[in-house]
């Protein structure tokens, strides 16, 4: 229907509106020149059902349907129209001046104004010192925020009243505009400063790590939060170096040591990090050659474990001794030809260290089993990758460290793991295995942890 041609026209309402109150409906016919009338005969545009019609109006609605008087809809289609047709700033400004929290409310709950609105309007509400769920007003207005915003909020019933729908939100959500409204509400803000109970800690923890936060929102936190706080920005890869200097500046141990495991800081903070923490700096930070050359001599086994290591500097390491070799080899990101060459020097605790690296083929671990499986059964027992007929042969072991790495493996097959489930070795350990536990749900059994 075009609402546009109701200008300077009347209408006929029966029963009550929904998402506005009846005298924010009035004045928002008003401002498009719409009249209520009571008297069919009074030139009628439209006719509006409300909600909670009596049976006298009733009636009188399907009297006027029979007789055709004028078009009939439901209230939410006239309503959606005059919300999305409001002069937000204009209501805003009347807001502010008003300080009528009645009415402000009443458009926080009102589903038909857009999110953007909405946020703005979140802005102006007053918490009152007490926390999301501390007041029924706080209730419903954070109530409204998570019903919003929520994806599939039909699907999680009463997800709306409880902190764990903000943490919820915030994990489904990219919008940095709904993130730094969060973070910025009162209730968090309060927390930041006074501390708080575990579950508004989460929220807490969740913004400071969440890619959508806003550089504004960081360095707002990083001068009012905790030590806890700034460790986790600390920690986050997309700082600039204006908050890394700041981090820095504050000159606390706990935080440059979160730093210095950072792998995304800037070499001018790794350099005056490395007089604190070289081992960590070796082990994290972003290598160039020249990094690297001012670090190798000294911390050739941290370098080892740096996932940055061009291949170039993979190679050389390979010269050093076996302690840096096992150290390489556990490196999820060396070169092919590195990973082939630690494999073929045969030395155990190496080769350990390459089974337990997810690069590790299939087929080498069939290789190694038949090669050594008395020296390496109890690392191949532990590799998802291993085939489940080796897997077999190795739970015919009596060595109780091969049984215990079976019990843990997720690729174990489940008859193995009831069997290991009677040992009271292995018990726990079958019952920690994420694949059993998936088996058990799956399959409805009751079970005992």
């Amino acid at each position: 229907m075009n609402f546009d041609a109701l200008e300077n026209k009347n209408i006929m309402l029966f029963g009550k509106t929904r998402a506005l109150s009846a005298d924010e409906f009035t004045m928002q016919l008003r401002n498009h020149n719409i009249r209520i009338v009571n008297d069919s005969t009074a030139d009628v545009a439209l006719i509006v059902e409300g909600r909670l019609v009596n049976p006298i109006e009733q009636d009188q609605l399907d009297k006027l349907y029979e007789e055709r008087v004028a078009p009939m809809i439901e209230i939410a289609d006239l309503e959606k129209w005059l919300c999305a047709s409001i002069d937000a700033d204009k209501l805003l400004m009347s807001l502010k001046l008003s300080g009528d929290r009645n009415r402000l409310m009443g458009y926080l709950q009102n589903p038909y104004i857009s999110n953007a609105f909405f946020l703005r309007l979140l802005k102006l509400y007053n918490w009152e010192g007490l926390g999301f769920f501390e007041s029924d007003d706080n209730r419903d207005i954070t109530a409204a925020l998570i019903s919003r915003f929520y994806e599939n909020i039909e699907r999680n019933h009463n997800v709306q009243y409880a902190n764990m729908g903000i943490m919820h939100l915030l994990h489904q959500s990219s919008d940095p505009g709904l993130t730094e409204t969060i973070a910025l509400l009162a209730p968090l803000q309060n927390a930041l400063k006074e501390g708080c109970d575990n579950s508004t800690r989460k929220i807490l923890n969740t913004i400071a790590l969440h890619p959508a936060t806003s550089t504004k929102v960081l360095k707002q936190w990083l001068k009012k939060g905790s030590d806890a706080i700034q460790i986790l920005i600390a920690m986050r890869h997309d700082l600039d170096l204006q908050l890394q200097q700041y981090l820095l500046n504050l000159n606390k141990a706990v935080i440059n040591e979160a730093l210095s495991l950072n792998t995304s800081i800037e070499h001018e903070i790794a350099e005056i990090l490395l007089a604190m923490f070289p081992e960590n700096i070796a082990k994290h930070i972003a290598l160039d050659d020249a990094l690297y050359r001012h670090l190798a001599e000294e911390y050739a086994l941290e370098l080892a474990q740096n996932p940055t290591l061009t291949p170039a500097m993979q190679k050389e390491l390979l010269g050093e001794d076996e302690d840096v070799q096992v150290a390489l080899a556990g490196n999820a990101k060396i070169d092919d030809s590195v990973f082939n060459a630690l494999l073929e020097s045969k030395k155990v605790d190496v080769l350990r260290r390459l089974i337990a690296n997810p690069q590790m083929p299939q087929e080498t671990l069939k290789a190694l089993f038949e090669e050594d499986a008395e020296r390496l059964g109890a690392d191949i027992a532990a590799n998802a990758k291993t085939d489940v007929a080796i897997l077999n042969q190795l739970a015919q072991s009596e060595d109780v460290e091969v049984l215990l790495a079976l019990a843990k493996n997720p690729s174990t097959p489940v008859g193995l793991l009831y069997q290991f489930q009677l040992d009271r070795r292995l018990e726990r350990a079958v019952k920690e295995n994420p694949s059993f536990g998936k088996h058990i749900q799956r399959d409805n059994i009751g079970w005992d942890v």
